[in-house]
């Protein structure tokens, strides 16, 4: 189970920006007038019986809109809900698997989806709509758009609402600490973090973390681990999965690991899946964060690799 939602996080920052750059391909063929997505292509009207998700985040997203029943299959990533393992898996890539699914509406995330077989969907006449979480405000509006186009509109506004209270409270209670610079770190070798205009970019925003993320080179670039160096860095912020935890080890004989183990450098471990995933989860993950930023400044300095904040 651990290994799908890992394969999954290793693969979704290379499509968030491939997506980026075959974002007019996916729109090519607009549909028949109705709803538009997070990447303003049109979807068609009509009833959603058959409800076929390409990523963990849109599964998780059509469960807490009380969409299960029309769930006919899940990505092989997917493992939340636990109603999701009662259902038959795909793979993403596999579009005759899709086809063959007959789906009303394809549920599709630039945050994971291949934007060519989404494209290819659409020629075929299969009904896509993609969400595009780059903020938390994109995904209260993503739980009210795609309730809307599921026929549950009540539930989205309920769900959105939940984020958006959410934000709120992290944001108060983020408000009285420092600003400190910070990255977070995707991956370890290579060292990959998130750029400005993500979801992960705004999580630090609102925990009261300055990006230092280069401007200009993608969602999710790859970085000179120089970047560790730098003196205004204060915080690393990564999800707490097995990979992960042993990237960061071997740091320990590099020279920002010095850094770490010296206190200079505090580093916080959040939930794995809800901070990975631009999902309905997702705000737990914010709370997470301004929790462990709390913490950390109550303790004072960091506690280097040894004693990394653990946001669980």
């Amino acid at each position: 189970m651990r290994s799908r939602a890992v394969a999954h996080r290793r693969t979704h920052t290379f499509w968030c920006g491939f997506f980026a750059l075959l974002l007019p391909l996916a729109c090519a063929r607009p549909q028949a007038p109705g709803a538009v997505d997070q990447t303003g292509a049109a979807v068609g009207q009509g009833a959603v019986r058959r409800l076929v998700p390409l990523a963990p985040d849109v599964t998780e997203l059509a469960f807490a809109l009380g969409a299960g029943r029309s769930v006919v299959a899940a990505p092989t990533a997917a493992d939340f809900p636990s109603e999701v393992e009662r259902l038959p898996r795909f793979a993403p890539s596999d579009l005759e698997a899709i086809v063959a699914l007959r789906p009303d509406l394809v549920l599709a995330t630039t945050a994971g989806s291949d934007p060519r077989a989404i494209a290819r969907l659409r020629e075929l006449g299969i009904r896509v709509f993609t969400v595009d979480v780059t903020s938390f405000d994109r995904l209260a509006a993503a739980c009210r758009e795609v309730g809307r186009i599921l026929g549950r509109s009540a539930q989205g506004e309920r769900l959105a609402a939940g984020v958006e209270a959410c934000c709120a409270r992290a944001g108060a209670a983020a408000a009285p600490l420092p600003r400190r610079g910070a990255l977070y770190v995707v991956w370890w070798e290579p060292l990959i973090v998130a750029g400005p205009g993500t979801f992960h970019d705004d999580l630090l925003h609102r925990a009261a973390l300055a990006n230092l993320a280069p401007p200009g080179a993608g969602r999710y670039p790859r970085v000179d681990p120089e970047l560790l160096l730098d003196p205004r860095l204060q915080v690393i912020v990564a999800a707490d999965e097995p990979d992960l935890r042993s990237g960061f080890a071997r740091t320990e004989t590099a020279p920002a690991g010095a850094r770490i183990a010296g206190g200079d450098v505090r580093v916080i471990w959040l939930p794995a899946d809800p901070a990975s995933r631009p999902g309905p989860r997702l705000p737990a993950a914010l709370e997470a964060l301004v929790a462990a930023r709390e913490r950390m400044e109550r303790q004072g300095t960091g506690h280097g690799a040894q004693g990394g904040e653990g946001a669980q």
